[in-house]
Parts: C-alpha cells; sequence; structure tokens
C-alpha cells in the first residue's frame, strides 16, 4: 500500500516558529521566532547556529500559528576542509623532512 503524503507545511511571514536541531540526544541550535517566510528559511538558520558536526541530525520546526509541526532527519558531514598537505623543499637529490632535522 502507497500512501501519498500531500500535506503541505507552508511558513508565512508572521507566523510564531519555534524549532530545534538535536544531534545524538544534545540540542545544538534553537530559534523560536516570526521573521521566517519558509521552512527551508528556518532550515537555514538552525543550520548556521548549530555550526560543524557529524552526524544525523533531528530538525523539528513547530509552526505555532497553523499549528502543525514537521520532523526531518538531517545526515551531514560538516566538518572543517580539509588542508592539503605541501611538498617538502627539496635540496639536491633528497628531500628534506622539516620536522625530522
Amino acid at each position: 500500500m502507497i500512501m501519498n503524503k500531500n500535506i503541505s507545511n507552508i511558513v508565512n511571514l508572521g507566523d510564531r516558529i519555534c524549532a530545534t536541531l538535536e544531534c545524538n540526544g544534545r540540542r545544538l541550535a534553537s530559534v523560536n521566532g516570526s521573521n521566517f517566510n519558509s521552512l527551508e528559511a528556518v532550515r537555514r538558520a538552525l543550520l548556521d547556529l548549530a555550526g560543524r558536526y557529524v552526524g544525523m541530525a533531528v530538525l523539528t520546526v513547530r509552526n505555532c500559528t497553523q499549528g502543525w509541526r514537521d520532523v526531518t532527519a538531517l545526515a551531514t558531514m560538516r566538518r572543517a576542509a580539509a588542508t592539503i598537505p605541501t611538498a617538502a623543499p627539496r635540496v639536491g637529490a633528497q628531500y628534506l623532512i622539516p620536522w625530522a632535522s
């Protein structure tokens, strides 16, 4: 049996929104306000507040004005950019290892 989910959770500017982002049982970020014009704007605000984390997070958005709640799983790998090691300086035919000299 396939169920068609035609529920549309719309956020209007002025709606009172209470939202949280949790990862491994720890609250990473929360917002409570009415300055959002879309569900995506709420999601972006929470991700910006949460900073860098790795794993599966749960995004819960409650529209207190319209009376609905949306719970979404969010998998992410928000790590710092890896630095690429540079080649060691070369003198003659041998490589110098800075930490070994």
